[in-house]
């Protein structure tokens, strides 16, 4: 009876059920639905059939997961397909049964392409947002800095001639353009420290694709900023499973740090190194340092390294503390190398699996 029910639903749904034989690398068993969505013919199709219509950048991705399947289940496998000239995405399911001592592979995929553009449109547009706010931040500190001193300056010379009005009003110059310096780089904390209490979600990204769309945007105003900006990868294309919004946090987080302690005519880097069994990201600057003094205690909550930017950029001290956290929830370390005067680099590595 029960059989009979999981029948009726898997011939019913408009999810795409499966069976796999992975001795005899073929289906004994597809749904309707599954036919139907990829214009199959009436026989069991071999597992090239299918293969050859998932990315070929998926591909090996998909059969060392299916592999997996022999220790444990495998929930949210995510894959690219071509399906009569339409690219899509499919979130796959799997499990091993045994049935009369055959191996079967068991699940059900859904396509999710309307999902992933979705995602995909919005992390584009947070990881813009976030860099522009970091561009703007730097490029008014210093002009807000500027009128801040220069409405000092004036005081004291207002002070000396003692023209009380004109005091009153280099107050307010003074107390606005702090304010206005102050409410931008609280609005980029609070932003990074609101993404730290969302729950992690890995997915298979484009790792180095995703660093190459982050660090356009300093990039093309480089000259603006009087600062040379650089991405280096030995790969165009590295997949790895990570929360793409969070980790491009990290990244705008660390280059925040580094605008803020690099003078006009410095240089900041970002390298992407595929290894064996990790990844090797590298932020560089050519600023101010760390005191040694502070190198270990760095990563601390609140930690007593914090201090002001070049142009009196304010910290409250969370930030490489939340940065530690997120990389060793992706399973991965962080440490860094400083030399006063001379610059700084972070090192991220990450697992490849």
């Amino acid at each position: 009876m029960t059989h009979s029910l999981f029948s009726l639903l898997a011939e019913s749904s408009s999810m795409l059920f499966f069976a796999y034989d992975p001795a005899a690398a073929q289906f004994t068993y597809i749904n309707p639905a599954f036919r139907t969505f990829f214009s199959l013919a009436s026989d069991m199709p071999k597992l090239e059939t299918f293969m050859a219509m998932v990315h070929p950048d998926d591909r090996n991705y998909i059969i060392e997961r299916f592999e997996d399947i022999a220790t444990d289940s495998v929930d949210g496998i995510e894959c690219r397909f071509t399906q009569n000239s339409t690219n899509g995405a499919l979130r796959i399911n799997a499990y091993l049964i045994t049935e009369q001592d055959k191996r079967l592979i068991v699940g059900h995929a859904e396509d999710i392409s309307v999902y992933k553009q979705y995602i995909n449109t919005i992390l584009k547009h947070n990881a813009k947002k976030n860099a522009i706010l970091n561009i703007v931040t730097h490029d008014l500190a210093g002009p807000l800095g500027t009128i801040s001193n220069l409405s000092e300056i004036l005081k004291k010379e207002t002070i000396a001639n003692e023209t009380t009005k004109a005091l009153v009003h280099l107050d307010m110059i003074k107390k606005i353009s702090k304010s206005c310096t102050k409410l931008i780089r609280d609005f980029l904390n609070q932003e990074f420290l609101a993404s730290a209490d969302v729950p992690i979600v890995k997915r298979r990204v484009d790792l180095a694709g995703s660093i190459r769309e982050f660090t356009k945007q300093y990039l093309v105003i480089q000259e603006e900023l009087s600062i040379d900006f650089c991405y280096r990868t030995d790969e165009d294309i590295m997949y790895m499973d990570v929360d793409e919004d969070k980790f491009i946090q990290v990244l705008n987080n660390l280059l925040s740090n580094s605008m803020k302690f690099t003078a006009a005519g410095g240089r900041i880097s970002i390298s992407l190194e595929e290894r064996e069994h990790d990844v090797l990201i590298s932020v560089s600057d050519t600023g101010i340092g760390i005191p040694e003094k502070y190198h270990g205690v760095l990563f601390e909550k609140f930690t007593p390294a914090r201090r002001n930017g070049l142009r009196g950029e304010e910290t409250i001290g969370l930030g490489m503390s939340i940065i530690k956290s997120i990389v060793e929830w992706h399973n991965g370390r962080i440490w860094f190398k400083s030399i006063e005067n001379k610059g700084t680099t972070f090192y991220i590595e990450l697992p490849k699996k």
